[in-house]
């Protein structure tokens, strides 16, 4: 008989074993990840998931993100600085309430009112109406008699025979004819008739009359009498220690030494009663204001 032959046993290759493994590995991720990210399949050519550990913070995404600089840029643009946002207050000042101004009067500012004047000796700012290195003299001579009849913006008392005698509303300063004349502060040349009626250009000849502008003496005029020129106009502007004329013996002073008749006179009445005058006048002595800007004293 004949003898069969069985066939041998078939083997599984090692590599073939391997390959199978791998396969049903993959196929288990697959469906997990379709689980995980709702049976959407990942995309094999994205970066690998990080772990906890590597995800950067906020700001880290935020400054790696596409555009992030560019937007970073235009923020800081929009962003106001601090030098634009709303004034500091100071510890003291209450919130809600405006800075304090700055506007205060200089300390050698002049009185703005009647009530706050020094009837005897009220010293206001002002430039000595003559040159340093002029010849010239003066005295206190204000409230003397003077000839002729009192305008209402003149000072004047009553004799006891009831005449009414006028007094001299400021000070004359003696030098020789010719001598040039300084603005005694800043301010506009005005027109006297305008501010005192009646005027009486016979009386007070060639006037300059400044009307000031400076801080210590806003609205204070110098009235500078007697001039034998005028070198300024009305309405222009002058500063303290402009020429703005030369002395002279015009008006009622062509009789005696030449001389300039200086007034100092405040922007409002003052009331000069408690010293014996029954009137009210904006003309006080110039004398202590003289004293004070004479470059001799």
């Amino acid at each position: 008989m004949a003898r069969r032959v069985n066939a041998p046993r078939r083997r599984w290759a090692p590599a073939a074993l391997a390959a199978g493994v791998v396969a049903v590995v993959v196929i288990v991720a697959l469906i997990g990840a379709m689980v995980i990210f709702g049976g959407k399949r990942p995309d094999p050519s994205a970066p690998p998931h990080p772990t906890p550990s590597s995800v950067p913070s906020h700001d880290a995404q935020a400054s790696t993100a596409p555009g992030a600089t560019a937007r970073a840029t235009i923020a800081a643009q929009a962003t106001p600085t601090a030098t634009h946002g709303p004034p500091t207050l100071s510890p003291t000042q209450p919130p809600g309430s405006a800075p304090p101004s700055s506007a205060t009067p200089p300390p050698n500012a002049a009185p703005t009112s009647a009530a706050d004047f020094d009837l005897q000796a009220q010293v206001i700012d002002i430039g000595f109406p003559l040159r340093a290195d002029a010849d010239y003299h003066y005295r206190d001579n204000y409230l003397e008699r003077r000839d002729g009849s009192p305008d209402p913006y003149n000072h004047a008392k009553v004799e006891p025979d009831g005449t009414l005698v006028r007094l001299h509303d400021g000070i004359d300063i003696y030098a020789p004819e010719g001598e040039p004349v300084l603005a005694p502060f800043d301010g506009v040349v005005i027109d006297p008739a305008t501010k005192w009626t009646p005027w009486e250009p016979d009386r007070y000849g060639l006037t300059v009359v400044v009307e000031s502008d400076e801080a210590t003496s806003v609205g204070y005029t110098a009235v500078l009498v007697h001039l034998d020129k005028v070198w300024v106009d009305i309405g222009q502007h002058v500063s303290r220690g402009q020429v703005i004329g030369v002395l002279g013996r015009t008006g009622n002073a062509e009789n005696v030494k030449p001389q300039l008749h200086f007034e100092l006179r405040a922007p409002f009445l003052i009331d000069w009663s408690p010293l014996g005058e029954d009137r009210q006048v904006d003309a006080f002595n110039p004398y202590p204001a003289l004293v004070a800007a004479d470059p001799h004293t």
